[in-house]
């Protein structure tokens, strides 16, 4: 039951997040602060934000419906990222930042050539954008179900509230509010998982366990086991190559060094493995309390993806809703800030500066950064409304598809051209497009009754199978053709220019040289990035515990004051660390003998 305290939250939300944007506003000098914070972030900012983006609201609501129906199978989509995090962790994340561009195309430009930068420029950018304009919509439908409003104005104010704290705040912006925001989502969904574990009939972690419907173990009517190890394997080797290749870089480009690049990583991996142990609680206790979802939600088409929620509308107190709403719409947030700060980075730094202005200043450039951003805005909120006008003729799951087909081959050859120097400046555009052949030959060509000759593979294939023999037929004969194609193109690398040349060996000789922080860049960190990012933290904080005066009983008004009191000390320890420190010069004095003491300057 949505109450006016749950409003109340909602709207301070909104403004916070607006106001967010507005204290960074003057953070950004050029656009290497505006898109990558001037490489000056800190580990734990970047890995909250790194973690943030990597989920959205379909985590309570399409996974959460999967684990209603199925429990722990829908690990693997979470599981699968584990290896690809380790990948990073020990070869790549620091070679992204050796990189040393603003933008992860420049290094498309320095490693491939200019022809390779811009068409990686027009292949991301309107993705981008379309995608933005999805979750925009799935998180507007949402809220717009919820409270009962027009699902049309919650599109457009949300997507305003994005594009304004992207505009104003940068990179900076964005990066501080999904910090904030990680600790919304992990205190709140904490909440309503321990909170669940103690409703009546429950009995706790063991209990649930036990009670848990025999679906959510006995897998057998979804699909054979060979069936999801393909499925959960395809997964890993898609996410690979994604993480791992240069496009991937943006958020890797923001931290200080190298070692800031590695550490950074400890917060992606650490909520990769605990988060789907937290998430899975609330569905599993609504799976075990209503075995009919249906007739709860008959309006809805999948009325298994409102799990998460009818379990928090259950055992949260009066007024926590609210900040579990908030924490829905943030995970979308960051995706969709993030993917406008890069939107407009990719035309700005990769087409307008090479190509329109080659010679602007970067006062001008930052102007139209921001100008970019807020049309990239505009855009992103259109796309979101079309979405809503017309999610009913089956585009969404048509352009996921395409969108499944598309990404596996333009980042084979981005993640190959990180290890391999010797091939060709086309290397890239041709391996892109003979894996979208690859992909359309997956996809319409090659069927699962194909392996029926191989034992434990025969027909006939439930709708499970044939999704997962899909997804693993394209991710495989799209990634052997085009790694083979790729490594192929390495006989004619002689005959390129001695100029390409030139900037292949510079590509890798910055990957080779380490990366340190300068003294004047620490300490421009620790004065002003840092300890702002304490005192946003503290300030949520401080507002979530005096929701402790909200009439509810004991438990209620404990869960707002731990939650509040949580996010206040990190924010003020935070703060505390990385203050500006203070000097003091102590004046000279004179001894007993009549000799004089120099001046001193202590640190207090």
């Amino acid at each position: 039951m949505i109450t006016k305290y749950d409003y109340l939250n909602i709207l301070f939300y909104l403004l916070f997040i607006s106001g967010v944007g507005i204290y960074y506003m003057w953070k950004s000098k050029n656009t290497s602060d505006y898109f990558r914070a001037g490489g000056l972030l800190p580990w734990w900012v970047t890995g909250a934000s790194a973690w943030m983006a990597s989920f959205s609201a379909w985590t309570f609501t399409g996974a959460a419906g999967k684990m209603y129906e199925s429990g722990p199978y829908a690990f693997g989509l979470y599981y699968s990222m584990v290896v690809p995090l380790i990948i990073l962790l020990f070869y790549t994340c620091y070679r992204f930042r050796r990189m040393q561009v603003v933008t992860p195309l420049e290094a498309v430009r320095l490693r491939f050539g200019p022809a390779s930068q811009q068409f990686f420029t027009w292949a991301r950018l309107p993705f981008l954008l379309l995608f933005g304009g999805v979750a925009l919509n799935a998180i507007g439908v949402f809220m717009a179900a919820l409270f009962d409003f027009q699902v049309l104005p919650v599109i457009v104010v949300l997507g305003l509230v994005v594009t304004f704290v992207s505009l104003l705040g940068g990179s900076f912006g964005v990066a501080a509010s999904d910090f904030v925001q990680m600790f919304l989502v992990v205190a709140v969904t904490i909440t309503v998982a321990v909170l669940a574990l103690q409703l009546p009939g429950i009995e706790g972690v063991s209990g649930m366990i036990q009670q848990a419907p025999e679906a959510h173990y006995d897998w057998s009517e979804l699909a054979r086991p060979q069936f999801i190890f393909l499925w959960f394997f395809a997964l890993m080797i898609t996410k690979t190559f994604e993480e791992n290749s240069i496009d991937k870089a943006a958020k890797y480009l923001m931290v200080r060094d190298d070692r800031h690049a590695r550490m950074m990583l400890i917060i992606p991996l650490v909520g990769t493995l605990i988060g789907p142990l937290i998430w899975i609680i609330p569905p599993t206790v609504a799976a075990i309390r209503h075995p009919d979802m249906a007739s709860l939600f008959p309006t809805l088409r999948f009325p298994e993806e409102a799990a998460f929620v009818l379990t928090a509308s259950e055992v949260l107190p009066q007024g926590m809703l609210g900040l579990l709403i908030c924490g829905i719409f943030a995970a979308t947030l960051t995706t969709m800030d993030a993917g406008l700060n890069q939107g407009a980075g990719i035309f700005v730094r990769n087409f307008y500066l090479p190509v329109i202005n080659p010679h602007c200043s970067e006062k001008r450039l930052l102007i139209v950064s921001k100008i970019s951003t807020g049309v990239a805005g505009l855009i992103m909120i259109g796309l979101g409304v079309m979405w809503s006008q017309y999610r009913n003729l089956g585009l969404f799951d048509l352009v996921n598809q395409v969108a499944v087909s598309l990404n596996v081959p333009l980042v084979v050859p981005l993640f190959l051209g990180l290890f391999f120097k010797r091939t060709p400046p086309w290397s890239t555009w041709t391996t892109v497009l003979i894996g979208l052949v690859c992909s359309f030959v997956a996809k319409f060509v090659i069927h699962p009754e194909m392996m029926n000759a191989l034992p434990g593979f025969h027909g006939p294939f439930t709708t499970e199978e044939v999704t997962q023999f899909t997804l693993f037929a394209t991710v495989a004969l799209v990634v052997a053709v085009c790694t083979a194609w790729f490594f192929f193109t390495s006989l004619f690398y002689e005959r390129s220019s001695e100029k390409y040349k030139a900037s292949v060996e510079e590509f890798f000789v910055r990957l080779k040289t380490p990366v340190e922080t300068e003294g004047d860049a620490e300490e421009k960190e620790n004065q002003e990035v840092a300890p702002s990012i304490g005192k946003l933290l503290a300030l949520y904080g401080t507002f979530i515990s005096a929701l402790v005066l909200i009439p509810n009983d004991l438990v209620g008004r404990l869960c707002f004051l731990i939650c509040g009191l949580v996010m206040v000390i990190s924010g003020v320890l935070i703060w505390r660390c990385n203050r500006k420190p203070h000097y003091v010069v102590v004046e000279e004095t004179t001894s007993p003998d009549g000799e004089s003491q120099p001046a001193r300057v202590e640190i207090r």
